[in-house]
């Protein structure tokens, strides 16, 4: 993780519901994603990882099934 502003910037835009920020692990840095009332899917969702794409990648899985219910309705 190289802590640059821009990157979390980046996720943010991607993923407006959420809150993203850095946190200290015993790995050394990690990203964390906390979502918000205005995610997509309602309920407590965090991920902590060290890879902006693994990030990427939970965030995009754990969305897809509510923005495919809402492509089929036409939203």
């Amino acid at each position: 993780m190289t802590g640059d502003r821009a990157e979390l910037s980046s996720l943010a835009a991607e993923f407006p519901g959420y809150e993203f920020g850095t946190q200290r692990t015993w790995g050394g840095i990690s990203i964390t994603a906390i979502r918000h009332d205005g995610a997509a899917r309602p309920g407590l969702y965090v991920v902590v990882t060290d890879d902006l794409n693994e990030m990427r990648r939970a965030l995009l899985e754990h969305e897809r099934p509510s923005r495919q219910r809402r492509d089929a309705d036409g939203g």
